[in-house]
């Protein structure tokens, strides 16, 4: 992986911006470009996403990220952990996810919100998981988790190759193109459905589970003016990389350090607002010392 490092990116070139998956980090993208947009910078018309970064993309086009960062707030702020074990006594673990995140997201994609998002210029990609033909779901799963790990552990790619060559399939939906409001929710929760904390749900006859089991940043098909044109928020602090870079014509940046904030944490505990004010202030420092700029 050649990588070369950035002085300075235009961000008035950017047509494309990628929102990577990462759970509760995604708020550190929900910060940066909140700080960024406050300082008259206008949001691509293509965006693409996946898991909670998909999540967030789709904050930015209906009630806002401020909203969706306080509807989180409220949902975390009742809830002391993340299981209910009284459910091991009739053999079931429930997980607060399943409850948390379908609220959290019918919380900002709302009825009047979705169809303004509709009718919007923007565009946003969702990137889905479809299970390997040859192990359905469950094998799937129990693969693409292997694959995951050994990936993050024992190799660090920024997109990782081994989880396509065990068949896992990625598949980008339009949520524009969703016909109602529970379809956007559904392909929105499927983007996200890390098992078992959230289950795959059903997309156009077919199991759909979190994007980010395939590719944590998820890259559509791109011609090499079109990489130049796009901007890769990554979650994961990768220290060896400088923040702002270019891999194979596309630009990344990413968290100035590791974001503080468990990513699956859904209880009062969670620090999402110390991710977003992170977002905040690398976006800050960012455009005061060039490295970004806004035209």
């Amino acid at each position: 992986m050649l990588v070369e490092s950035l002085a300075c990116l235009d961000l008035a070139s950017i047509d494309t911006l990628i929102f990577a998956g990462g759970g509760n980090r995604c708020w550190w993208q929900a910060g940066a470009i909140s700080h960024l947009l406050a300082q008259h910078w206008r949001l691509p018309t293509q965006l693409v996403g996946t898991s909670g970064g998909a999540a967030v993309a789709a904050a930015f086009l209906t009630a806002g990220p401020q909203a969706a960062l306080a509807s989180c707030q409220r949902l975390y702020a009742g809830q002391v952990r993340m299981f209910e074990w009284r459910g091991l006594l009739r053999g079931r673990l429930h997980y607060a996810h399943r409850r948390i995140y379908p609220a959290w997201l019918a919380s900002f994609v709302d009825a009047e919100h979705f169809q303004a998002l509709r009718q919007s210029r923007h565009r946003l990609q969702v990137a889905i998981t479809r299970p390997a033909r040859w192990l359905g779901l469950r094998g799937s799963i129990g693969v693409a988790t292997l694959a995951y790990l050994a990936d993050k552990f024992l190799r660090g790619p920024l997109h990782p190759g081994l989880p396509r060559r065990l068949g896992l399939r990625q598949e980008f939906r339009a949520l524009h193109d969703c016909s109602s409001l529970g379809d956007a929710h559904a392909l929105l929760a499927a983007a996200g459905a890390a098992l078992p904390f959230i289950p795959a749900r059903c997309i156009d006859g077919e199991y759909a589970f979190d994007g980010g089991y395939i590719d944590n940043a998820p890259l559509p098909p791109q011609s090499d003016s079109e990489k130049a044109r796009t901007l890769v928020l990554l979650t994961r602090h990768y220290p060896k990389l400088p923040s702002l870079f270019r891999v194979n014509g596309r630009n990344y940046w990413q968290p100035g350090t590791r974001v503080p904030v468990g990513m699956l944490d859904c209880t009062v505990r969670a620090t999402v607002l110390d991710a977003w004010t992170l977002g905040e202030r690398n976006a800050q420092e960012a455009l005061m010392n060039g490295s970004l700029r806004i035209a």
